[in-house]
């Protein structure tokens, strides 16, 4: 995994001490009250994650506990991130498993490594691909194949999307909110509580100074942002220099 911290702090990964399972969860939950490990994922297969010959991880998503996803390419995991931000996204799966029955009577099958479901209700069939690989003849009639057989039934629409189609401002950002996505209670209504008379644009810098929260106040501005209780002003890269409007009604 990208971090061997699981959410409540504590290694798993460490040799053992003679402590049973059982006893570390219940240390976890009584080290953090909110401490809940992630619920597993859910897929169409397992990806290899661990592999030895290219890059795999599995990260932790969603508010709360969260769910674990497994990627297996850098550009996997930085298209799931930027999907995760998007605020027309309300829903998002891993490995999909697709199935159609060719012309020669044969079944064939594909995972796609991203579906998404968005605020319209349509949903989306995703390839993640180096963008490199576009230019292969062969890949190209692969591809063309399969999306031609995709139905409504299992998606409205199938797409590629590789390395170039992600902007470095709108990475940054969900790669932020990603860090941020667990609550802090007490300083989110406080921020909460000095954003909710906001008229026009604040910096993000002057509300930190403002209530004294420091770090912490950053990142609840982060996870306000990232749950659209609070909007940009303009696209740009999250910082103390940011400034940020409350969100339309």
């Amino acid at each position: 995994m990208e971090d061997p911290l699981n959410e409540a702090g504590f290694d798993w990964s460490q040799a053992g001490d003679g402590s049973s399972l059982a006893e570390l969860i219940a240390a976890a939950a009584n080290a953090d009250p909110d401490a809940l490990l992630p619920a597993r994922p859910v897929t169409g297969r397992k990806p290899a994650v661990g592999a030895k010959k290219h890059f795999s991880c599995a990260f932790v998503y969603g508010s709360d506990a969260g769910r674990v996803m497994h990627t297996e390419s850098l550009t996997e995991k930085h298209v799931a991130f930027a999907l995760l931000a998007r605020p027309d996204v309300v829903e998002l799966k891993n490995q999909v498993l697709f199935t159609w029955d060719a012309e020669d009577g044969s079944k064939k099958w594909h995972h796609f490594d991203l579906f998404i479901t968005k605020t319209d209700g349509s949903r989306v069939a995703i390839m993640v691909k180096y963008d490199e690989k576009l230019s292969f003849k062969e890949f190209q009639a692969e591809i063309v194949d399969i999306a031609s057989h995709v139905t409504a039934e299992f998606a409205d629409r199938v797409t590629i999307m590789t390395e170039k189609h992600l902007d470095p401002v709108d990475l940054h950002n969900a790669k932020l909110f990603k860090a941020v996505r667990r609550r802090d209670p007490e300083v989110d209504m406080a921020m909460l509580d000095a954003v909710s008379d906001l008229v026009g644009a604040a910096k993000i810098g002057d509300l930190v100074a403002h209530t004294g929260l420091g770090g912490r106040g950053f990142r609840s501005i982060a996870r306000l942002i990232g749950a659209r209780e609070l909007e940009l002003q303009r696209p740009m890269r999250i910082d103390y220099d940011t400034h940020i409007i409350r969100r339309a009604a």
